[in-house]
């Protein structure tokens, strides 16, 4: 392994992170632009197929991670390597960086960025959200181990599972607790709105659900932590 192929990764990683961001959060942006025009429908449909099309466009150059939750449930459970994970979250983050910035300039200050909030006015408080958030990324992590890292699993297939995954965990919950599942969906908007307020619960969240979610996958999955 090579110095310029790990910066193909870290490229990639970018690449795939900023598409994400500018899309996912692009989606929710636009639905305030037009009036409700797409819904949350829409919204979970949008997140899930930019997934897909990122997994299978890159997957086999980087694994496709886009997310430093992932990256570092996947490092703790044996599946990725420690060296790479500074890397990868650099680039994560700063493509979902630019990604916010990119929107703001392009379509303007709708919907707050398509920042993910815990939606107060329904009654939702950080706590709430924070546990729905921990449980949507302790699934999804468990759901990209089981298809996306077990070389026993039925890998072309992976990009849709994972995809699905994303776009009904949105659907279902993107407008009560905001559905990051991801550190670097949510940084790029919060940039844009300079204003943390509600950050820590996709940090938070993310990094605990996943780890769980992967250690958890290594159990039900017997031989996952070895490396199959």
């Amino acid at each position: 392994m090579t110095a310029r192929d790990d910066w193909r990764k870290y490229c990639a990683e970018f690449i795939g992170t900023f598409s994400l961001v500018f899309f996912a959060a692009g989606a929710v942006v636009v639905d305030g632009l037009t009036g409700g025009g797409l819904g949350m429908v829409g919204a979970g449909l949008i997140s899930g197929l930019v997934i897909t099309v990122v997994i299978y466009a890159f997957g086999h150059i980087s694994g496709a991670h886009v997310n430093p939750a992932l990256s570092f449930a996947a490092c703790l459970i044996g599946h990725f390597p420690r060296r790479l994970l500074p890397g990868y979250i650099i680039a994560q983050m700063g493509g979902s960086a630019l990604a916010g910035m990119c929107l703001l300039w392009a379509i303007g200050d709708f919907n707050n960025m398509g920042a993910n909030l815990p939606n107060i006015e329904l009654g939702i408080s950080p706590l709430a959200a924070l546990l729905i958030e921990l449980f949507l990324s302790f699934l999804l992590m468990w759901v990209v181990a089981g298809v996306g890292l077990d070389k026993r699993a039925h890998g072309p297939f992976a990009g849709v599972a994972v995809g699905a995954v994303v776009g009904i965990e949105v659907m279902l919950f993107g407008a009560v607790a905001g559905a990051a599942m991801n550190p670097a969906r949510a940084f790029g908007p919060y940039i844009a709105i300079a204003d943390f307020s509600h950050y820590w619960i996709y940090v938070v969240g993310p990094f605990i659900g996943m780890a769980a979610g992967g250690f958890t996958y290594r159990f039900t999955h017997a031989l996952g932590g070895r490396g199959v």
